[in-house]
């Protein structure tokens, strides 16, 4: 016991100043600026003439112009972990502590996505981003063990429900967007008030770690592990893993349709950190536009449209998936066209009124539509689609 192993995570992290990088404010001089120094802020847009850059410092109500000397990128983290064996027998006195009403220490704050509800927002939000991200030197995704603040969210999801064709890493990525989407909201998946209501802080958190964080968000909704019961696996075991097996997971295809309620669980994380982007319309910096430009030139950009609209298309079917998934991926997209004026019951209900015209040609064509490589041709895309279900 007491034994620890370091784990450095996924060197593939923003390396360069550019839009949507989070970096770090630093050698101010001014008496404002001292209060700065340390802060993160989001590099929003380049200004040449004045030799600044753009920016929206956490927990600012404006933007701020800062000098390319007076920013720098943020460190990668390094978190130690104590042997499996120790976690394991941590984890079990939790829980009986637990069942019994007692508290028990918290411990292990260094180890992999450990975080506890009482934690400052910022340093919560980042934690949950370590489980997005992919580690090397040492790390084994099975001997993994949720526990802290992440347990709450972990359990949302069964892992008898995911553990046909997931390893732990898929389980990790699970629970850390789930706990991400909660922050958004304000509460959790399972309706306990602990979430905070900052989608701020989260946009903070996956840019800090970009371009892996995102990758592993997106791959979440486009090639979704199989999440259902076991019995009915060995019926689609080829299909998911004919399209998850791939070397590169920028390169990951889009896995079959699913509609068990435990799936629909695991995608209102990563949907509900997109849907709750809306709510930074207002903000001055307008995150929400800097991370759907990060996702915009993401090569999975097309195919996380593609799950959306096959989302869209299903909930005209009546399936579970898009009943409980659908309204919110048409939100999204939506709010990725700067459709924002639009998103109203009126225009979701012209999408999914007229079960005939689904039926014969507009459901097909969502379920097939993977070829939109940017907003702008979304925007025409579902102008067309508006215009045709209102004629």
């Amino acid at each position: 016991m007491g034994r620890t192993v370091t784990r450095r995570y996924n060197p593939i992290r923003d390396t360069e100043l550019d839009v949507g990088v989070v970096a770090l404010v630093h050698s101010l001089q001014s008496a404002r600026g001292k209060v700065l120094n340390g802060r993160r802020c989001i590099l929003i847009e380049y200004l040449p003439k004045d030799e600044r850059w753009k920016v929206q410092i956490q927990d600012e109500s404006t933007t701020t112009a800062l000098k390319v000397g007076n920013i720098k990128l943020t460190r990668r983290p390094v978190a130690t972990h104590p042997e499996y064996l120790e976690m394991s027998l941590w984890y079990t006195q939790q829980c009986s502590a637990m069942l019994a009403g007692r508290k028990l220490e918290k411990k292990y704050r260094n180890a992999r996505g450990v975080t506890f509800e009482d934690d400052e927002p910022y340093y919560r939000a980042r934690k949950f981003v370590e489980l997005l991200d992919h580690c090397t030197d040492g790390y084994e995704p099975h001997q993994t063990i949720m526990h802290g603040d992440i347990a709450r969210y972990y359990s949302v999801v069964p892992e008898t429900s995911q553990s046909c064709d997931a390893t732990m890493g898929n389980l990790e990525y699970t629970a850390g967007c789930i706990a991400l989407s909660g922050m958004c909201y304000g509460r959790a998946m399972r309706a306990m008030d602990c979430g905070d209501g900052r989608p701020d802080i989260v946009v903070f958190a996956l840019l800090e770690s970009a371009p892996v964080s995102l990758s592993v968000l997106l791959s979440h909704v486009v090639s979704t592990h199989y999440i259902g019961p076991e019995s009915g696996y060995d019926r689609v075991r080829d299909d998911f893993r004919s399209s998850r097996l791939k070397m590169n997971i920028d390169d990951c295809e889009l896995t079959p349709d699913q509609c068990s309620k435990d799936y629909c669980n695991a995608m209102k994380g990563p949907l509900g950190i997109l849907y709750s982007l809306h709510k930074l319309i207002s903000t001055p910096g307008r995150l929400d536009k800097i991370l759907f430009g990060r996702i915009e030139k993401h090569p999975l950009f097309s195919k996380t449209l593609h799950r959306l609209f096959r989302l869209a298309a299903r909930e005209s079917k009546g399936t579970q998936d898009g009943e409980e998934l659908g309204y919110t991926a048409r939100c999204i997209l939506m709010h990725m066209a700067d459709m924002d004026g639009q998103m109203d019951d009126a225009t979701f209900k012209s999408l999914t009124a007229d079960r005939c015209s689904w039926d014969h040609g507009i459901q097909q064509q969502l379920l097939v539509k993977d070829d939109i490589t940017s907003y702008e041709e979304l925007l025409e895309f579902l102008q067309e689609l508006l215009k045709d279900t209102s004629a």
